[in-house]
């Protein structure tokens, strides 16, 4: 992002940018296409996967929690995924800045029954031929100020 925002700017709103207020949502993000990651794997279209080496659940905390924590275990890691605890942005109604629960950083996108969701991970690890070879799940707080 430059400094300066060129001549001709639309905001989000779809009027013209005047150097007043923000010119993008509060929740805005950037997104680019996955042929652009150097790190994509060659595999990423088959229609077969790719492994799974690790399973990331963020939360948004400013303190007390750690930047990243590993489960002990998959049934713990799906403990944490339902334990997550975020900071209210933009992406969610209420107050910025107050604790909100959002069991696997999914509350707002999730369109079923939560308790129906817990049951899903926790069967995918009860299904596995061989829990050694489960992706690890780790906690990261994408947040942590200090």
């Amino acid at each position: 992002m430059s400094p300066s925002v060129p001549e001709g700017t639309i905001t989000w709103l779809g009027t013209p940018y005047d150097g007043k207020g923000p010119v993008a949502h509060p929740n805005a993000r950037f997104t680019a296409p996955i042929r652009n990651c150097p790190s994509v794997s060659a595999d990423f279209t088959n229609p077969r996967g790719v492994p799974l080496s690790a399973i990331l659940f963020g939360g948004r905390r400013a303190g007390l929690v750690p930047v990243v924590y590993q489960s002990l275990s998959w049934t713990h890691g799906v403990l944490l995924g339902s334990m997550v605890s975020s900071e209210i942005t933009a992406a969610a109604e209420g107050q910025a800045g107050q604790l909100r629960h959002d069991p696997f950083a999914m509350l707002p996108f999730c369109g079923y029954n939560m308790a129906d969701y817990f049951g899903h991970w926790i069967n995918v690890g009860a299904a596995a031929r061989d829990p050694s070879l489960l992706p690890k799940i780790f906690h990261v707080n994408w947040f942590r100020r200090d």
